[in-house]
């Protein structure tokens, strides 16, 4: 079995960057287009980045209540009648 030998790859030509630098003169300036569902999706992405890039307020939340509830005065009689009374009234019991 016989292998060819690879041959030479052609060179890389200047006259056709030059015909592409002459066409873009002979254009002018280019501009892009977007539809309004492009600039809609932006518009979202640019929503939805700023919401992920904010710190999460939550947290403070959650801390607040751990303590709430570590704390032995809190968790009284009234406090768990009115959370029962809460969780019976959205399942409709």
């Amino acid at each position: 079995m016989m292998i060819d030998k690879i041959g030479s790859v052609n060179p890389i030509f200047l006259e056709g960057v030059n015909r592409n630098n002459q066409i873009n003169k002979e254009r002018g300036v280019d501009s892009v287009r977007l539809s309004q569902e492009a600039l809609a999706q932006s518009e979202l992405y640019q929503a939805t980045e700023i919401v992920n890039s904010a710190p999460d307020s939550r947290a403070n939340l959650v801390a607040e209540i751990k303590a709430h509830i570590n704390d032995p005065s809190f968790l009284n009689d009234a406090v768990l009648d009115t959370t029962v009374e809460i969780i019976l009234a959205v399942f409709s019991l």
